[in-house]
């Protein structure tokens, strides 16, 4: 698991603020949460890879299409589910 710096979760708590109607955490709790969302991502990471290999076999995606895939299914599901 890759441990965000400080100079990462400040810039991260910058960006959720910029775009929140309200800051309503604390410094804390957001690093916690943060933290926690990265620690998540890397575990399931070699799962989705793995899982795009076996649907689109024998066809391989590189890893820079599979980023593709994934960021376009991650904007797609967060602007329909708006959350």
């Amino acid at each position: 698991m890759a441990i965000l710096t400080a100079d990462e979760l400040a810039g991260l708590r910058r960006r959720m603020a910029a775009s929140a109607e309200a800051v309503d955490w604390d410094k804390d709790t957001v690093n916690a949460a943060l933290q926690a969302v990265e620690d998540k991502f890397e575990l399931i990471r070699s799962d989705i890879s793995a899982a795009i290999d076996t649907a689109a076999a024998p066809f391989v995606f590189t890893v820079q299409q599979k980023k593709k895939l994934v960021g376009a299914t991650l904007q797609r599901k967060f602007a329909r589910e708006g959350n």
